[in-house]
């Protein structure tokens, strides 16, 4: 129930930023972009997620991971004009630790 809120909310800006701005590369590949700054701050101030994880896409983009102590996740892509999109998320996230004299 929570996430339909977000994915709502998102709609509502992409709809919004879709009339004034148009679509680049990313926001057709993926329906829920924002800007990353308002995007961050939602997923802060409704779910209490903060970055967990990141990690670069070639040249062109950075994944990341956010987080909440009650277990819910998003997992968003930022373009290099500073879009962000929303691509997973869920509830129940649990961390894996690999004991150092393993391989992953």
């Amino acid at each position: 129930m929570a996430r339909k809120s977000l994915l709502d909310w998102v709609k509502a800006l992409v709809l919004a930023g879709a009339l004034v701005v148009g679509t680049n590369a990313v926001s057709a590949q993926y329906q829920y972009c924002v800007e990353h700054g308002d995007l961050v701050a939602h997923l802060s101030e409704k779910f209490q997620e903060r970055q967990f994880a990141f990690g670069l896409i070639g040249h062109m983009a950075i994944m990341e991971v956010f987080v909440a102590e009650t277990g819910t996740w998003t997992i968003i892509v930022t373009d290099i004009a500073g879009r962000s999109c929303i691509v997973a998320a869920g509830e129940h996230w649990e961390n894996v630790v690999i004991p150092t004299d393993q391989d992953a």
